[in-house]
């Protein structure tokens, strides 16, 4: 190799040296750019979320203190829309690290509680005893939370860090980490007292036992071992035990393969069924596919299933499934099945709604008919079909009502109206979303 050659490949590896190096440096720049944007956003949600609980607090103290109905009224409708600035100062934030999961639901709760007051009011009852006591636990742990968040920005306005969690600044010495204000904020729920209300956050809905499998017997892991076997049609030596889960329904976990399946401990119901793979064809219609979610739910033990509506994703025909009795579906049982469009394969199964909520029913004869409801509904639709059903309510409560299927006459677009089978009173509108992979409600 010539002398000038050597000089050249030098050359060249300077030059690639010295690109590396620009975009290392470049990079770096960008990186720290970012971290201090990212910084920056997290520090104004902190602030905001300091903000919104002394509203929420003051709130709770004049809602406290208020005897007249039209300022209560008020003060609860001002409070809910507070608790909502303050969850959603926390969705902006590393709610993870920040341990924020105890503080989300406690503002869920106080939001909804004061939604429900406001209601009280609103149809001219007054607040209970039990009532405003727990208006005033809400305000005293507003308090000790307003606290342990103040103390969060003090240290993030000293030169702490959110995104490390920790305090940076050289010049602060014998103050807590972010990281131990996290944990302490967190420790404030400890002893938080049930909430008892018609709410989708109240103590009773959250933390609903599910009566099906707690009156069902208690079952082996090897059984639940073979009751997967069944559901994949596999051999049981390929099924590997994985863990207990001890949750709200305690469950066995299986792997087989990129299956994983949860098998309740009493009654060896299959709660949840996973497939991590991927599937990278379609050749089978969506109403096989529906046709195959029946057949699979049957198959596993979920019988009296029909299907309500579906979207398509990524080959995967995802359906909703409600339990359907004596002319009457209940949409409280509600499980979703994800079917392979390739070759109709189960791919999932998510029958924690159906677990919960299920249970022996006999439905009350109708006070109205089906002629009487449907005058109920308003003249600008059109109704197409109508059947009977039982939908769940925010508060856990279940309401029976005739189901219209209807058209717009303004905008063509169709919805279902849900009118009480009792009182003929309006009780939910939903909007069905057609698109080309199927139809959704909203």
């Amino acid at each position: 190799m010539t002398k000038r050659s050597y000089i050249r490949i030098a050359c060249y590896t300077v030059f690639a040296l010295a690109i590396l190096m620009a975009s290392v440096a470049i990079n770096t720049r960008n990186m720290n750019t970012y971290r201090n944007e990212l910084e920056l956003n997290y520090q104004q949600s902190l602030m905001e979320l300091s903000e919104s609980l002394d509203s929420i607090s003051t709130d709770l103290t004049k809602e406290l203190y208020s005897n007249s109905a039209g300022e209560i009224y008020d003060i609860s409708r001002d409070l809910y829309a507070q608790c909502a600035t303050a969850k959603n100062a926390i969705s902006r934030l590393p709610a993870q690290q920040m341990k924020l999961g105890a503080t989300y639901k406690f503002l869920s709760q106080a939001g909804d509680y004061a939604q429900f007051i406001g209601n009280k009011i609103d149809k001219g009852e007054k607040i209970t005893d039990a009532q405003h006591k727990s208006l005033n636990s809400l305000l005293k742990y507003c308090q000790r939370l307003q606290e342990s968040i103040d103390d969060m920005v003090s240290i993030v306005e000293a030169g702490g860090e959110i995104t490390s969690g920790e305090v940076n600044s050289k010049n602060i010495r014998s103050i807590s980490t972010l990281s131990d204000g996290f944990s302490n904020g967190a420790k404030i729920f400890d002893d938080f007292p049930t909430l008892l209300y018609d709410g989708p956050f109240s103590d009773q809905v959250l933390n609903k036992k599910s009566e099906l499998v707690n009156n069902s017997p208690v079952i082996s892991s090897d059984r639940g071992k073979s009751i997967v076997s069944k559901a994949l049609n596999i051999n049981p030596g390929r099924i590997n035990y994985e863990t207990d889960e001890k949750g709200r329904i305690p469950c066995f976990t299986y792997k087989c393969s990129r299956y994983t399946v949860s098998v309740t401990k009493q009654g060896g119901y299959i709660r949840q069924l996973l497939y991590s793979g991927g599937i990278t064809k379609s050749e089978i219609s969506e109403k096989e596919a529906c046709g195959l979610a029946l057949s699979h739910l049957k198959n596993i033990g979920y019988d009296n299933m029909v299907t309500s509506y579906y979207a398509v994703d990524n080959n995967v025909c995802t359906i909703n499934c409600a339990y359907r009795k004596n002319g009457v579906t209940y949409y409280s049982d509600l499980i979703k099945v994800g079917v392979s469009m390739a070759d109709g394969a189960l791919l999932t199964v998510d029958a924690n709604t159906y677990l919960t909520n299920h249970k022996p029913r006999t439905p009350s004869k109708p006070k109205i008919n089906k002629s009487q409801a449907q005058k109920r509904v308003s003249k600008y639709l059109t109704v197409l079909s109508s059947k009977r059903c039982v939908i769940p309510k925010e508060s856990g409560k279940e309401v029976q009502c005739y189901e219209f299927t209807c058209r717009s006459n303004d905008t063509g677009e169709e919805a279902l109206v849900y009118i009480n089978c009792d009182t003929g009173d309006e009780e939910d509108i939903m909007l069905l979303l057609k698109t080309d992979n199927g139809t959704l409600t909203k």
